[in-house]
Parts: C-alpha cells; sequence; structure tokens
C-alpha cells in the first residue's frame, strides 16, 4: 500500500482532472489510467524496482490488473538416486511460457468474476501456461502435469509469477492505485498490462497499456552482439579469454621468476 502523504497527493491531482474527463460509452472509455513510468533500464546493478499504477472510473467497481512479459524458455531437470548420488535423469525444454505474469487485484477474482469469465479473459495464473511447449514431449499424461506444477512452482518462487487480491486500492469509489512491483531478474522486451473495470460479475471496461523493459550500456550491447551476431561475438569473446590466459600466464610467469 502507499503511505498517506502519497496517496493524499495522488487522489488530490485526479480529484483536480475529475471535473475535466467526458467518459465515453464504448468500454475503453470508462477507464483512465496512467503509470508512473513505461519504461524499465536494466542495469548489473538493477535489483528490482516499482511502478505505481493509478486512474479512474467513470461507475464504482472493482479493478483487476494483469501484467504479462514476452515468452521466454527455461530448462528443467528431474533429479533421481543413483547409487549414493543425486543425477539429473530428465531434462526439459520449457518455451511459450510469459517471463513474468501478475493479477492483482482489489478483491479475490474468483469472487469477482465466474469462472467462464475469468478463462476467457486469462485471470487465472495457469492460463499463463495455456501455450505451453515441453521439448522433449512427457510421454505420460503424469509426467506432463509434474513439469507443468514444477514451472509454475520455480517462477512463483522467484516472484515473476504473482495473485494479490489486495493489491489495488480503491479510493472514494473512483479512483484506483496500485504498485507494480519489479523482481531482480526480468525477461526483456514490451510487457502487456490490462486494466479491467468489473462490476456484477462482468467486465464493464477494459485499458491496455505496455511497459518497455530494456538493458543500457555495455548489458545492452553484449545482449545485442549475442542475438543479431552470435558467431562475431563467439569469436570475440574467444580471443578476449585467450589474451586474458595469455596475460595471466606471464604475470603469474614473472611472479614465479
Amino acid at each position: 500500500m502507499m503511505n498517506s502523504l502519497a496517496k493524499r497527493l495522488l487522489l488530490a491531482t485526479l480529484a483536480m482532472l475529475a471535473p475535466s474527463l467526458v467518459w465515453a460509452q464504448s468500454s475503453s472509455g470508462e477507464l483512465v489510467s496512467d503509470m508512473s513510468s513505461h519504461h524499465v533500464a536494466i542495469s548489473a546493478r538493477y535489483v528490482g524496482g516499482s511502478i505505481i499504477l493509478f486512474g479512474a472510473m467513470s461507475i464504482p467497481g472493482q479493478i483487476i490488473v494483469k501484467v504479462r512479459s514476452p515468452d521466454q524458455s527455461l530448462a528443467l531437470q528431474k533429479k533421481g538416486r543413483t547409487g549414493p548420488f543425486w543425477l539429473a535423469q530428465e531434462k526439459y525444454t520449457v518455451s511459450a511460457i510469459p517471463g513474468l505474469y501478475y493479477l492483482l487485484s482489489s478483491a479475490p477474482i474468483d469472487s469477482l468474476l465466474p469462472k467462464a469469465m475469468r478463462e476467457a479473459q486469462g485471470l487465472d495464473l495457469g492460463d499463463a501456461l495455456k501455450g505451453i511447449k515441453v521439448m522433449p514431449t512427457p510421454r505420460e499424461a503424469s509426467a506432463r502435469r509434474t513439469v507443468f506444477e514444477q514451472v509454475l512452482r520455480l517462477l512463483k518462487a522467484r516472484h515473476n509469477y504473482n495473485v494479490d487480491p489486495k493489491a489495488v486500492e480503491i479510493i472514494g469509489q473512483r479512483l484506483y492505485v496500485t504498485t507494480i512491483r519489479l523482481p531482480s531478474q526480468l525477461p526483456l522486451g514490451k510487457y502487456a498490462v490490462t486494466i479491467y473495470l468489473v462490476k456484477d460479475g462482468k467486465v464493464l471496461a477494459t485499458q491496455n497499456t505496455e511497459i518497455d523493459v530494456n538493458e543500457v550500456g555495455l548489458e545492452q550491447w553484449l545482449f545485442n552482439a549475442a542475438n543479431q551476431s552470435s558467431w562475431y561475438f563467439g569469436l570475440v569473446f574467444t580471443a578476449s579469454m585467450m589474451l586474458l590466459g595469455l596475460f595471466l600466464g606471464v604475470v603469474l610467469g614473472r611472479k614465479k621468476t
């Protein structure tokens, strides 16, 4: 939750703007939202951050905020006991899953919308993994469920998947505010942010915006080089390691003599 001073300042700002708002009859016209920032710069010193999302609704209701990052891949392995050792027995590459998936709301989502509506809007953590691809494909259904559960458990432990039914604060029945807390490990790209105005088991309005997550400085150059000119990056990296090894060999040799 925001502290009381920040809340009062935000409330005063929105209250001054409210008379100038003209609410359209379309679904997108019933929400007006903005964020404290639409950009996140990732550097070697980045340890996480937060973005404040706030806005106003044309009629009293409840708010749901969904944040979804671009898809990414994960490597999983299942360990088993071989003699006295625990070794990797099965390895999977999981792809076509969002690296970050947040569901923030002013009340529990299952109390706001029926199951069919939640599934249609992708308002469940399990919906993030609907398009999951696993290689090699597990032969048994139980193995597939195990991989699914392991991925979900891993991303929740990293705080990349999160459901918080108390994250959105309603102020004066017409204003809302929430803090999107970002972990230290973030996939790069454009994050889709969807805000839902919900009332009486129905979605009355939606609004879409984006958060742009990019690397800066040396990290960005390394990322671009590795992805756009992988052969050149590999050549330069190998040559650099050889020169570093030669330099260390000369320095250590001098110390011995």
